[in-house]
């Protein structure tokens, strides 16, 4: 095996060619020329869009493909890589994504380097179909659709303990019991509402400062039976068709609530006003794509983890933020978020759920 490329330019011609006749899809034929464009607006991964040609038979081979690799940015790559997100992507593939109903994209091929700061996944071009913008809040069509999917996965492996105990799959109570990410919080909190804290109201910094303080206590409370969820269920994170929704950057896969994917979706990337319009309905709507699936969970008891679970956008938006040099499009991301997600906590007094 040639060795594994770990951006966009190192990517070639022969080794898609290895890999795509490792994985069955190119026999006959053979890869002569690629080209890449850069697609996306992630932090903590660069994805290209590849366009092949051929010559020889490849009616089973792609004519284009979505690469994805580590950050370019060194600081960011090792910490991800430390972190485990690269690894934890490239397993969910390997060994969950075929366990749901849920949509998420064909893999072609996935690798990792042994210290694992170095991976590129190789997938389905889902063109047209186009990801969600934070700085837009979404549709009531495409909050449906991702709730709609994230029911799926909840319902998967609602119930299945064993999922918390995998090396890929993020568990508080498992790793430290939150010890590590509240350090991160107390650290982080002051610098982030220096940098966000014009745009907050009081109410929502004094929410956010009681958080701080308890969220080790948040991460490990809940003791009813637990799911994978995907841990970044946001719009950016979902590619929208007409009516199809799939789910893409799986490097926060963790146990969690069956309600989590939903609260962080519906808290963070839909504005507040629809938010509080839409949320009892949409809800509703959720609980009963479970029971379909299988899960059954009554009407109190889903609105009272979604109300709980409000509050897990919260470290994710802080430490993104703090781990991230500033840049204005993704300021401007991480201020939306924020602001939509201690707004939320206030409105579904989630502080309840707090000591």
């Amino acid at each position: 095996m040639q060795t594994l490329p770990d951006s966009p330019e190192h990517l070639t011609a022969e080794w898609l060619n290895e890999v795509l006749k490792d994985s069955g899809l190119l026999d006959g034929g053979r890869i002569v020329a690629i080209s890449h464009e850069l697609i996306g607006t992630g932090k903590m991964g660069d994805n290209a869009r590849y366009s092949l040609q051929y010559e020889g038979e490849h009616e089973r081979a792609p004519n284009t493909l979505i690469a994805k690799f580590p950050a370019a940015d060194e600081q960011v790559r090792t910490i991800a890589g430390a972190q485990g997100a690269y690894y934890n992507e490239v397993m969910f593939y390997r060994h969950l994504a075929a366990g749901t109903r849920m949509r998420t994209p064909t893999i072609y091929a996935s690798q990792i380097s042994e210290d694992r700061t170095r991976f590129v996944l190789l997938m389905e071009d889902l063109n047209p179909a186009q990801p969600g913008s934070q700085l837009v809040g979404e549709s009531h069509q495409h909050a449906r659709l991702a709730l709609r999917e994230a029911a799926r996965l909840a319902a998967a492996y609602y119930g299945k303990d064993e999922i918390g105990s995998r090396d890929y799959v993020m568990a508080a109570a498992r790793d430290d019991g939150g010890a590590f990410g509240q350090a991160l919080m107390e650290q982080s909190w002051p610098g982030f509402v220096d940098r966000f804290g014009h745009g907050l109201s009081r109410e929502c910094i004094a929410f956010g400062e009681r958080y701080t303080r308890n969220c080790s206590h948040f991460v490990t409370r809940f003791e009813g039976p637990k799911t994978l969820v995907h841990g970044d269920f946001r719009s950016e994170n979902i590619l929208f068709g007409p009516d199809t929704a799939t789910t893409v950057d799986w490097q926060t896969v963790c146990e969690s609530s069956a309600l989590t994917d939903a609260a962080y979706f519906l808290g963070g990337s839909v504005d507040i006003e629809n938010r509080r319009e839409w949320e009892r309905s949409l809800i509703d709507e959720y609980r009963n794509h479970l029971e379909d699936e299988g899960v059954s969970l009554s009407a109190g008891e889903c609105w009272r983890q979604y109300r709980e679970f409000a509050m897990h956008g919260l470290m994710i938006t802080v430490l993104g933020a703090s781990f991230t040099a500033p840049a204005e499009r993704s300021d401007q991301m991480f201020l939306a978020m924020i602001q939509r997600h201690l707004q939320h906590c206030i409105d579904l007094d989630a502080g309840e759920f707090l000591p």
